[in-house]
C-alpha cells in the first residue's frame, strides 16, 4: 500500500452533528466530546455519496519540501465494499508544476495512476466475494474514519475540543485525537485534527501528524456542503480514466488463500 493513499484514508470524514449554542454553551467538555462521538456513530445513517473539492497539503519537514495538489473526490456506499475516486488534477511541489494523480477504489483493487511515469498500479485489496469495513480503524489498509463507533475512537484515542485559533476554518469545531500508548495506532500517528463546520455538520479541514511532527498533512474541502452529499454518483463515475488507455499496468495480487505474501 502507498504511503499517500494510507494518508488519503482520512479524506473521507462524516464526524459530528452539532447542537444549538445554547446548548452547547452549558455542556461541560467532556460531555461535548461524549455527544460528538455518539452523533459520528450514527452520521452514517442516510449517507449514499459524497462528490467535493479536495486541496491536500503533504509537509516535510525532515527533506523541507511541501507538495500541494489540488483536485476532487468522488465516494459511494454499496455493497459489499464501498467505491472512491480521488483526482488530483495539478500538483505542486517547491513550486515546480508537476502532473496529475489519481486513486480508484473500485470495492476489490486499488489503482494508482501517476500522469508524471504513464503508469497504472492495480493493487488487489479484496478477495473476489469478499467484505471489507473500510471504516475500521483498527484492521483497514486505509481506514475511513468516517461512521467510526464512539467505543473505538475513545479506546484508541484521547480526544478533545480544543478553542479556535487564528487560520483555523471559521465556524468550525476543532478536534483534537491522540492515540493512546495501548492503542495499535499508537506510532502510527501523533495527532489527528479535525475541523468541523458548525453548519453542515461535516469536516472542512483535516489534519494528520507523523513522526514527532515532521510529516503534517493537511487535506481541506473548500467547497463541501449539502449540495455535496447524496448527489446522485452512480458506477460509471468510477470508470477508469480515458488517459490510462496509454499508461504501463502493474498488477499486485493477493496470495492465494494458505500462502503468505512474498
Amino acid at each position: 500500500m502507498t504511503s499517500t493513499i494510507c494518508k488519503l484514508g482520512w479524506t473521507f470524514v462524516v464526524l459530528v452533528s452539532i447542537l444549538t449554542r445554547g446548548v452547547m454553551a452549558q455542556e461541560a467538555p467532556g460531555d461535548r466530546v461524549e455527544r460528538i462521538l455518539t452523533d459520528l456513530e450514527r452520521r452514517s445513517d442516510g449517507l449514499r455519496d459524497i462528490r467535493c473539492r479536495v486541496r491536500y497539503v503533504e509537509d516535510d519537514r525532515i527533506n523541507l519540501t511541501k507538495r500541494t495538489k489540488t483536485g476532487s473526490i468522488l465516494f459511494q456506499i454499496v455493497e459489499p465494499n464501498p467505491r472512491f475516486l480521488i483526482q488530483f488534477d495539478q500538483t505542486v511541489t517547491d513550486d515546480i508544476l508537476g502532473k496529475r494523480e489519481w486513486y480508484l477504489f473500485d470495492g476489490r483493487w486499488l489503482s494508482e495512476a501517476v500522469e508524471r511515469v504513464q503508469q497504472v498500479t492495480r493493487r488487489e485489496i479484496v478477495r473476489p466475494g469478499e467484505k471489507i469495513d473500510l471504516f475500521d480503524l483498527e484492521t483497514a489498509p486505509f481506514p475511513l474514519p468516517f461512521g467510526q463507533k464512539k467505543e473505538t475512537i475513545l479506546r484508541n484515542f484521547e480526544v478533545q475540543l480544543v478553542a479556535p485559533t487564528d487560520g483555523d476554518p471559521k465556524n468550525a469545531d476543532h478536534l483534537v485525537c491522540i492515540p493512546k500508548p495501548e492503542s495499535p495506532l499508537y506510532g502510527e500517528y501523533d495527532q489527528l485534527d479535525f475541523f468541523v463546520h458548525k453548519e453542515i455538520h461535516l469536516p472542512i479541514r483535516i489534519v494528520v501528524t507523523r513522526n514527532k511532527g515532521l510529516e503534517i498533512n493537511t487535506a481541506d474541502f473548500p467547497d463541501l456542503s449539502e449540495k455535496s452529499i447524496n448527489t446522485g454518483v452512480t458506477r460509471k463515475d468510477f470508470t477508469a480514466p480515458s488517459a490510462w488507455k496509454k499508461y504501463k499496468v502493474v498488477v499486485e495480487e493477493l496470495a492465494p488463500v494458505g500462502e503468505s505474501a512474498p
